[in-house]
């Protein structure tokens, strides 16, 4: 149980660290000796908007991490909900909504930390 705890205070010090990160909020987190889940909304100095839901189970993870404009437009999505199962990728995968049409790709087994990397460099190559 303590593990959780050390899990969610490392993971809240490393997003008070980050410059392009300018709020966030913990939407919910829940632990016991056989589930974690954390929910986090995460404001970004561009206005943008990134809602994780990270699921850790005995034998399952799920997560989903949604990045959207300030003005609810979808950016990307991340998640492994298994509705894609033709991708190689399944059930891995992504949206992008940057293009005029959602586009679905193969994706990996993405973290909290991958997405935030991926995400600063997005901002910072603006």
């Amino acid at each position: 149980m303590s593990s959780n705890y050390a899990g969610i205070q490392h993971i809240l010090d490393d997003l008070d660290k980050n410059s392009f990160i300018s709020q966030y909020d913990v939407l919910k987190y829940e632990h016991t000796t056989v589930k974690f889940q954390l929910r986090l909304q995460i404001k970004f100095i561009d206005q943008s908007v990134l809602f994780t839901n990270e699921y850790i189970g005995s034998t399952i993870r799920k997560y989903a991490f949604h990045w959207q404009q300030f003005d609810n437009q979808s950016i990307i999505r991340w998640d492994n909900a298994p509705h894609f199962p033709k991708l190689s990728s399944f059930p891995h995968h992504k949206h992008d909504y940057r293009q005029a049409l959602e586009i679905v790709t193969d994706s990996v087994d993405i973290s909290l930390v991958e997405v935030l990397t991926y995400i600063h460099n997005q901002l910072t190559n603006l």
